[in-house]
C-alpha cells in the first residue's frame, strides 16, 4: 500500500493480533522493520502513535508498556 500512514501500520499490527496483551518492544520491532520494508525510511516515534491510539480509546493500556486491541471495546472518542 503506497499511501500507508504510521497510524495505519500500528492499527494493522493490532488488528492482526486482537485480544492479546502485547508488550511494547514486540510492537516497535515489527513496526520499524515493516515500515522500512514498505516505505524505505525510518518510523519516527512509534511510541507516540501507540499512546495516541490508547488515548482515543482504540487500544487498551493494560500496564506500563503493555497494550491490547479488543474489537468489542473499541471506542473512537473525539477529544
Amino acid at each position: 500500500m503506497a499511501d500507508i500512514t504510521q497510524e495505519n501500520l500500528v492499527k494493522e499490527f493490532f488488528l492482526n493480533n486482537p485480544n492479546r496483551d502485547i508488550k511494547h518492544p514486540e510492537v516497535v520491532d515489527w513496526l520499524t522493520v515493516e515500515w522500512k520494508n514498505r516505505k524505505g525510511g525510518v518510523f519516527c516515534d512509534p511510541d507516540r502513535q501507540i499512546r495516541r491510539l490508547a488515548q482515543i480509546g482504540w487500544l487498551q493500556k493494560i500496564s506500563k508498556g503493555v497494550y491490547r486491541y479488543d474489537p468489542a471495546l473499541v471506542e473512537d472518542r473525539q477529544l
